[in-house]
């Protein structure tokens, strides 16, 4: 058998791409559609079809030049599976331009294990150097074949999105006797490492000058600084006064009931989950007794917490942020 990748241009392409899109939705997104039949209740099959392809357009504008939807098809014609791009719809602070997305792969069952999906994303990378752009994913923890591929292909874990319910008792470790974490008090070099820290994250994706970078972190940390919201600046030393590590927490970007790390940083060259877990710790009480109901933070590759420490803390991982660098 051959396949060819095409772009999605006629109606019997697009026809395909939306359905495809919502038998996926009905089989491996089950809360999404459990939403949508419940939103719409009575509503047939073929309704609630047509009800998330007019959600999908909505959300996305598929006439945008930097969007694309590719078709794989095998050579009599028969469609096997797509794969949906675009711009990416948000940027992270550290990133000094938006990638390239993929927001769908999709390859019909039966067509599986042909090495498809490759196929596909070769031909999204190609797009995307055109664009001068890297190109970025998000995939589930529990899906190791697409994890496997994206590694194989090139990909790099970029940032990780993990949380914390704070609905139990969080009780002292004996790593926090090791350190004294208080309120920030060694500003000056508690902002040094913060923008040590920050310059890392926008290299890891895109070179730029030092002058772009203190820009950009000023920016970011005054946008959270002059915020009125609550937030808590905290600091870890040693016996001998010797600053190793600092934190930063306030509200959170995307829910007044979720509490967001804004910035970990760690100075120690060793014992650096250590460090990390006694400021973890001490953020959780503050976060806890303000009322908050979960504490986030979107860890970076860059920084210098394991996502090993957090799963030890109670941390939940939904899935990893990753990207490939195609800049030139």
């Amino acid at each position: 058998m051959s396949f060819h990748v095409v772009e999605a241009e006629t109606e019997e392409d697009l026809d395909f791409f939306f359905k495809l899109s919502y038998e996926t939705l009905k089989t491996l997104r089950k809360n999404m559609y459990d939403k949508l039949v419940e939103e719409n209740p009575g509503k047939s099959d073929e309704e609630l079809q047509k009800l998330n392809r007019n959600e999908m357009e909505d959300y996305f504008d598929f006439s945008d030049s930097t969007s694309r939807v590719f078709i794989v098809k095998q050579e009599d014609s028969m469609r096997c599976g797509y794969l949906w791009m675009g711009l990416r719809n948000s940027r992270d602070p550290w990133d000094i331009q938006k990638p390239q997305w993929i927001y769908d792969l999709v390859v019909v069952p039966e067509f599986q294990r042909n090495g498809l999906g490759k196929m596909l994303m070769m031909t999204a990378e190609e797009f995307s150097r055109e664009l001068n752009l890297n190109i970025g994913l998000f995939v589930h923890a529990e899906n190791e074949n697409a994890r496997s591929l994206y590694d194989k292909i090139g990909y790099s874990v970029k940032t990780i999105p993990i949380s914390k319910k704070l609905n139990q008792e969080i009780v002292d470790s004996d790593i926090s006797s090791k350190f004294l974490v208080r309120t920030e008090q060694k500003t000056d070099d508690v902002r040094k490492s913060e923008l040590d820290r920050f310059k890392k994250k926008v290299l890891f994706s895109l070179e730029a000058e030092d002058t772009k970078i203190r820009g950009m972190y000023e920016d970011y940390f005054s946008n959270y600084i002059d915020n009125s919201e609550n937030h808590v600046r905290l600091e870890a030393v040693t016996d001998d006064e010797t600053l190793v590590g600092s934190i930063w927490a306030g509200v959170s970007g995307f829910s007044e009931s979720v509490a967001q790390i804004y910035n970990l940083s760690i100075i120690s060259e060793s014992s650096n989950d250590e460090v990390g877990k006694a400021l973890i710790q001490s953020v959780e009480k503050w976060a806890k007794d303000s009322g908050y109901s979960t504490l986030y933070i979107l860890l970076h590759s860059q920084d210098d917490m394991s996502v090993e420490a957090f799963k030890s803390l109670g941390y939940s991982v939904p899935g990893f942020f990753m990207e490939k660098k195609l800049t030139q």
